[in-house]
């Protein structure tokens, strides 16, 4: 397979498409001063490369599941700074119940032979959900219309995994929908990335027959006789749905009440394994050599380039490149660092410099659902990455 197996081809964006993006407010400007979407380029795969990008991310959660069912059976949680009793019995129950993930996406690069390398997996609520479902696929409709390249695709059911997923995880037909991020004054959530996500899993359940309250985290309460927790109406709650890492919820203070909760959450705590780093490194660790997966410790090796990361930090945060000086990381909220050997990024040149490209596939219900592509000046994928559709030819 060739480096990289995919190309960046300019393209021309419909003039209704772009208005579509002004609605949606995502042509406003990122860090950067950019706008969020690129809307003069697309990648393009091919259904080989693609089908490589979904048969590794197949892969990679066979692999999770099983180290997930090792480390709840020994119950050392050690590695993964759980301290909290409370949300280790909340894991292990969760994964007991077998409790589906929700969704989940896993941030590739490529080796020198194109292989798909794993970098990262944000599987508890990670951002961009609903742009690489609906809004890309949005833009490829309009923009195929305009071409006239009937015979092009696009690897996007997202939204149909998730419509046949919802049913399947046992949400009642009224549930909650829980964003974390910032709120207006009267607590609701603002107009954020998550409410975002938010608006479109209502949506989503919608079709399924279900209906979901917005409101913010928090407003998520809890009721001592009901032994569930609550909504912003103080309504106990049989399901709730979270846009808020499960690691950000061992501190709040609730935490102690969770293994007695009868409400249901979604993902379930024990996928608070599966979005650490430090399950990387695990998974080197028991499948070393593996493809797909990057040599990946918890202490620094003696020798080979390494990246380091902290273990629970988002989209390029504290990461440090070979050759760069390790500044100060805030353990307590992002986690100690790991060590991932260096695997650039593809890069391309574009009218205005170069870019470097992850790739990402996401996963619904633990199963492959589709791609979406960032790219971003530097080499490492971070807040002012900026989404790029992508086109499935031949």
């Amino acid at each position: 397979m060739a480096y990289p197996p995919f190309r960046r081809e300019p393209v021309q964006t419909p003039a209704l498409f772009l208005h579509r993006l002004r609605e949606l407010t995502l042509d406003g400007p990122n860090p950067d001063g950019e706008p969020w979407w690129v809307t003069d380029a697309a990648y393009v795969i091919d259904a080989d490369a693609a089908e490589a990008l979904l048969n590794a991310a197949t892969g990679v959660q066979q692999r999770c599941y099983k180290a997930v069912e090792e480390l709840v059976a020994s119950g050392d949680y050690a590695y993964f700074g759980i301290r909290s009793r409370a949300m280790q019995a909340a894991i292990a129950q969760s994964w007991r119940a077998k409790d589906a993930p929700l969704y989940g996406r896993m941030d590739f690069t490529f080796a020198a032979d194109g292989t798909p390398m794993l970098l990262d997996y944000e599987a508890d609520s990670p951002f961009g959900l609903a742009e690489a479902s609906f809004v890309q696929w949005e833009w490829f409709e309009s923009w195929q219309s305009d071409s006239g390249r009937k015979s092009d695709s696009q690897e996007n059911l997202i939204y149909e995994k998730l419509v046949e997923h919802m049913p399947k995880v046992g949400l009642p037909s009224r549930f909650a929908i829980a964003c974390g991020g910032e709120t207006l004054p009267n607590g609701l959530p603002a107009d954020t990335t998550e409410r975002f996500d938010a608006e479109y899993l209502a949506e989503v359940a919608a079709e399924t027959n279900r209906s979901a309250r917005i409101c913010s985290i928090g407003q998520i309460g809890w009721d001592m006789e009901a032994l569930r927790f609550t909504d912003d109406r103080d309504e106990p709650l049989d399901a709730l749905m979270k846009i808020y890492p499960w690691d950000w919820m061992e501190e709040e203070p609730n935490i102690e009440v969770l293994p007695r909760s009868r409400t249901r959450i979604y993902p379930g705590a024990w996928v608070r394994l599966l979005a650490d780093k430090t399950m990387m490194a695990l998974l080197w660790h028991m499948f070393p050599n593996t493809a797909n997966l990057l040599p990946t410790f918890l202490d620094r090796p003696p020798q080979g380039e390494m990246v380091a990361k902290p273990r629970r930090g988002w989209d390029g945060e504290h990461v440090t490149l070979p050759g760069q000086p390790i500044g100060p990381v805030p353990e307590e909220e992002v986690g100690p660092l790991l060590y991932q050997a260096h695997c650039p990024l593809p890069v391309f040149a574009t009218p205005r410099g170069n870019v470097h490209c992850a790739a990402s596939v996401w996963m619904i219900g633990g199963q492959p659902a589709g791609l979406s592509f960032r790219e971003s000046r530097g080499p490492v994928t971070g807040p002012a990455a900026r989404f790029v559709p992508h086109i499935l030819r031949g």
